[in-house]
């Protein structure tokens, strides 16, 4: 798809892409008229109408994780271009196209619709009728028309008339070919249907699963085969051979590398007879891929035709001296292609011998001309660049090495470069930045750590990031807790406003891990608000408290002892326990005396934190009182699995006086309970359990020599 604007900025265009992606995310994690979602709104449309200043639109090609300008994709290693393309892509979307004028009402609303599920939106009559409905107007997208596609039952189509065949005719063919293998690809053209657009077939072929039952191999076989013959002998000439040859060329650099090796690998077998059209293909596909498909090849021992090999070496030597000075486009198209080959850095496999020691001179005695002329060409080159962190890690440098100097202004600069970071989700330069804090839970010692503390810790920038969690999801969860963990204690009162207001319990405990991290930092703030009138969210504050392991905690928790709901009571006195308070103890105590049932299996699993000797003496009363089936069998189960969890050894007495024990009676259920305190064992200290679990190997009970054998297998296994 080849789309002309030469009157577009490419690095305002990357830009806009990015400010999109935002808006989209800030729509999805903010709810409907937040202040966040319209300030992205309004900055996406005074940046398009500045891109927009010298034409009326600019049009973008979405083929699954790609974002195309023109025959020109935009940085495929970019993280928000591809998170943008494939959300485009997911919806049916394979074109937008912004018009001047757009304003954030429309924006929002197209954000809107992005949030909605694929079934959502097929439901409405896809992508296209969705739009309309929601009034896009100023903003055009162009869905997937499955109508183009058809399939047969016959095994051939009647040929067309003779000389009917144009470009639009031979590509249409060709797609309904390769779409099911069976019918004939010089078959009949439909004159009604519009031709295929090449990256509209890609994305249709990379998901698309071949039905015939000679397998996608003899498919491509035929059809690749057919279409070259056809291009060979197509009675509209060069003009139509060469049209077939570019589409032929954006269809296979939209593929996924998979399908592209096994497209190319298929064509290059058909194009061993035909060197013009084999010329003609080969310049049509960018020479990456056509590098990376023979190397594939050869990594797969499969033959490749010599004529391929030999177009391949003669690419570079084939321009005359007076051709035309190459137009914007093919010097963007040429610039990728260079820009490539040096990010990988392999480029010296591209340079002849002779010239090696030349430039290997010239660069040692600095003797490169300055002043270019194609600067602007220059400046397209570098578009894939993180510009945005190397001037960040600029700042930080100047601000490092003159930390009492004047600064002009490059905090703030420096600020407004991390909210973007943030915004565009580069965690990679955040990271960067937030590496020059202090260490969690020390102060800042030094200038530049107290001016970056001044310029990032705010609440426009802390309120965002608390939500990024939602925008970007979990696989930037630990990268999103570093910046926390760095910032520190400037995060704890967003952190935890959060977490009173999250509905997902992934979130919570994920706003709970991060409170952790800070450590002390966070102690005072959770303390503040033990008050708050909503039970969860204290309970969740009485669980940070004892993860903080700070026992200063005991005394504000006392009154919540008499908290009015039994969850928040449990919380804390377990919590009491875990720090052995006098007064937790106490009522663990009597709940362990409680004739509710419900009430003492809690206190018993409460009771698994603590060490105390009373405590323990009333789990083993527990443990030989009442009977041995029902209500009295289920207490007596929990208290063993609770006395695990202290590891006491002084209660392994009392444990092997019931593995000794027979009974006539209730066979099952003392079978039963003695088979769970052998596998108990194994918490223990294996030097006082060791015995008693060998012991219980050899009882001639089936059912508790296997258990005791399983424990004895972990004891021996950690024994040192």
């Amino acid at each position: 798809m080849t789309l002309p604007h030469a009157d577009i900025d490419i690095e305002m265009l990357s830009t806009l892409v990015i400010e999109m992606n935002i808006l989209r995310r800030h729509v999805t994690a903010y709810p409907a008229g937040h202040p966040v979602t319209r300030d992205a709104a309004v900055k996406v449309a005074s940046l398009l109408n500045r891109l927009l200043a010298g034409t009326e639109s600019v049009t973008l090609g979405i083929a699954r994780d790609t974002i195309l300008f023109g025959d020109h994709p935009l940085d495929r290693r970019n993280p928000v271009y591809r998170d943008f393309a494939r959300a485009l892509s997911d919806r049916g979307v394979v074109a937008l196209t912004c018009h001047r004028h757009l304003d954030a009402d429309e924006l929002l609303r197209f954000g809107a619709l992005l949030s909605r599920s694929r079934d959502e939106i097929g439901a409405g009559g896809g992508i296209e009728a969705v739009a309309r409905a929601e009034g896009l107007t100023r903003l055009e997208v162009r869905g997937v028309n499955y109508d183009l596609f058809r399939v047969t039952e016959e095994e051939e189509l009647t040929g067309q008339p003779e000389g009917g065949s144009g470009s639009a005719s031979l590509w249409e063919q060709f797609v309904r070919g390769l779409l099911d293998g069976t019918i004939d690809p010089l078959g009949d053209a439909t004159a009604k249907r519009p031709p295929l657009d090449p990256l509209l077939l890609a994305q249709v072929l990379n998901g698309h699963a071949f039905g015939d039952q000679r397998g996608p191999d003899t498919a491509y076989d035929a059809v690749i085969a057919s279409f070259m013959r056809r291009m060979d002998r197509d009675s509209d000439g060069e003009q139509t051979a060469r049209e077939c040859a570019e589409r032929f060329g954006t269809l296979v650099e939209s593929l996924t590398p998979e399908r592209r090796h096994q497209f190319l690998g298929k064509a290059f077998t058909s194009l061993a007879e035909r060197p013009d059209a084999a010329r003609r293909l080969v310049a049509s596909v960018d020479d990456g891929i056509i590098l990376d498909t023979i190397a594939d090849l050869n990594d797969r021992n499969v033959a490749i035709p010599p004529i391929i090999l030999n177009l391949c070496r003669k690419l570079g030597a084939s321009q005359n001296d007076s051709a035309p000075p190459l137009s914007r486009t093919e010097a963007l198209r040429v610039g990728h292609r260079l820009g490539t080959v040096l990010r990988e850095g392999n480029f010296d496999q591209y340079i002849p011998d002779a010239y090696q020691g030349n430039l290997e001179q010239i660069v040692a005695a600095g003797k490169i001309a300055s002043g270019l002329a194609e600067s602007g060409d220059l400046k397209a080159l570098l578009q894939g660049e993180n510009h945005e962190a190397k001037v960040g890690a600029i700042i930080l440098e100047v601000l490092e090495s003159d930390p009492e100097g004047e600064t002009f202004g490059m905090e703030e600069s420096l600020g407004e470069l991390c909210a973007y970071y943030l915004d565009a989700g580069d965690f990679t330069a955040l990271r960067a930045v937030c590496d020059h804090l202090p260490s969690p839970g020390e102060a800042p010692s030094t200038p530049l750590q107290q001016r970056l503390l001044t310029s990032i810790a705010t609440p426009s920038f802390t309120t965002p990031l608390m939500a990024a969690p939602v925008v970007w999801g979990k696989e930037r969860y630990d990268d999103i807790r570093a910046v926390i963990t760095r910032i520190g204690f400037p995060c704890v009162a967003p952190l935890l406003d959060r977490l009173a207001e999250e509905e997902s319990m992934s979130l919570r405990r994920y706003y709970v891990a991060c409170l952790l991290s800070l450590g002390q930092a966070a102690y005072g703030e959770v303390v503040a608000r033990l008050d708050d009138g909503r039970w969860f969210y204290v309970r969740n504050l009485v669980a940070i408290l004892r993860g903080l392991n700070d026992p200063a905690a005991i005394h504000p928790l006392h009154r919540l002892l008499n908290h009015p709901h039994p969850r928040v009571r449990q919380e804390t006195l377990r919590t009491l326990v875990h720090f052995r308070d006098p007064e937790g103890e106490r009522m663990l105590l009597r709940e362990l005396g409680s004739g509710n049932r419900e009430t003492l299996l809690t206190a018993i699993q409460l009771a698994d934190r603590s060490r105390s000797p009373r405590v323990r003496e009333r789990l083993l009363v527990l443990l030989h009182k009442g009977g041995i089936t029902g209500p009295d069998f289920d207490v007596r189960c929990a208290v063993v699995r609770a006395l695990a969890e202290t590891g006491d050894p002084a209660v392994l007495p009392d444990l092997a006086r019931i593995l000794r024990s027979r009974s006539i009676l209730r066979t099952a259920s003392v079978t039963r309970l003695k088979v769970e305190i052998a596998r108990s064992l194994a918490r223990y200290p294996a030097t006082d359990a060791l015995s008693l679990a060998r012991e219980a190997a050899a009882s001639g009970v089936p059912e508790l020599e296997q258990a005791a054998r399983q424990t004895l297998r972990t004891m021996t296994g950690r024994r040192p």
